[in-house]
């Protein structure tokens, strides 16, 4: 029952009661002397009951407005889940696909930048050395908002682990983008330092 139901029942139990004590207060003189007081504590027994069901009926409608909210955003969410679950293979020249160097092996990053250009046809943008001061144990590949399909590809050509394809983190291993759609950062599990 809506807000505006519960108040007309409210006004029309409230009329009926003023009804009822009137009509108890016009009787005879000794229900008036008895009656009015009983009638009266009814009635403020009755109005305080009614207002306690209002305030839960009221409180249960907030607490289901508030669920009925909540399953609208996970409805929009599930429904936006396979919007993005469902991305696009694009074609390797319009995937942007830049190169950091993590080892300490010279020539990584464009040795692995060579291969996705010349045996896929991978937009090269560069190959760069990141900023980080530690050899890269492993290697990343890293993707733009709709190209994690284009990243699990790349990462098949240069055989890097699954479990490392992740979104474009917030604070990235090199100085420049570029506007890249796919960031390899090379690690020395594909480029193992040979000693030298």
């Amino acid at each position: 029952m809506n807000i505006a139901g519960k108040g007309v029942l409210l006004i029309v139990a409230v009329i009926t009661i003023g009804v009822i004590v009137l009509n108890e207060g016009f009787s005879d003189n000794a229900a008036v002397s008895s009656d009015p007081l009983t009638s009266n504590q009814e009635t403020q027994e009755q109005e305080q009951e009614l207002e306690q069901e209002q305030e839960q009926e009221s409180s249960s409608s907030s607490e289901e407005t508030t669920e009925a909210v909540q399953d609208n955003a996970d409805s929009e969410t599930n429904e936006q889940s396979p919007a993005t679950s469902t991305s696009v293979l694009h074609p390797p020249a319009e995937v942007r696909v830049l190169v950091a160097n993590g080892t300490e092996v010279t020539g990584a990053a464009g040795a692995t930048l060579d291969t996705l250009v010349a045996t896929a046809g991978y937009n090269g943008v560069k190959a760069v050395n990141d900023t980080g001061d530690e050899v890269l144990l492993e290697t990343f590949v890293y993707y733009g908002q709709g190209y994690d399909l284009d990243a699990q590809n790349v990462r098949l050509i240069i055989n890097a682990d699954s479990r490392n394809v992740l979104p474009m983190p917030e604070t990235l291993p090199i100085d420049d983008l570029s506007d890249a759609n796919v960031l390899v950062h090379v690690g020395s599990d594909l480029f193992p330092d040979q000693g030298g």
